[in-house]
């Protein structure tokens, strides 16, 4: 395989199955920033030991085994600041989430489907907590309302795309 053509495969695979790689690593380092850092780490360790990958067998499941050992090692750095979780709960975590990440493209369909049906206040709160990483205090703040009616509203959003996402995904056989 010519270095143009194994770099070109190399970025098919990874374009195709980064958002399970990312989302493996993100249900194990809850902080986005260190969660990208360790993507990140994990691509160039995968770009590195692509020759090792197998045709044919399934890209993101060798790249969240890397993952894995990425999280594993960096936990091992920071295991005195704060509590982490224990090697068996990451094995347990790992086979937990391999069939939610199997089918995360078409859960991440489903949200934009639903998130399309909400108002736009609604999805203006959206916005504001999870793409401007507001918190719900400054949330309240800004739209001079309570905290506690901002929670309230959130839970009902959050209940709604819930119910919506499961009526997709079991319209397509993946609840």
């Amino acid at each position: 395989m010519t270095d143009s053509s194994k770099t070109n495969e190399f970025l098919r695979l990874l374009m195709a199955n980064q958002k399970r790689i990312y989302a493996f690593i993100l249900s194990l380092v809850p902080n986005h920033e260190d969660a990208e850092d360790l993507f990140q780490q994990t691509v160039l360790i995968m770009w590195s030991r692509f020759d090792t990958f197998v045709p044919g067998t399934s890209f993101a499941t060798w790249g969240i085994t890397i993952a894995k050992y990425q999280v594993l090692s960096v936990r091992k750095r920071y295991a005195r600041d704060a509590l982490h979780l224990s090697n068996l709960a990451i094995e347990l975590l790992e086979q937990d989430c391999q069939p939610f990440i199997e089918h995360i493209d078409s859960r991440m369909h489903a949200l934009r489907r639903c998130m399309s049906r909400l108002a736009s206040r609604d999805c203006e709160l959206i916005r504001l907590r999870y793409e401007q990483e507001m918190t719900i205090k400054a949330i309240a703040q800004q739209a001079g309302r309570s905290v506690q009616s901002i929670y309230k509203r959130m839970a009902r959003i959050h209940d709604a795309l819930l119910r919506c996402i499961r009526a997709a995904l079991a319209k397509e056989g993946l609840a």
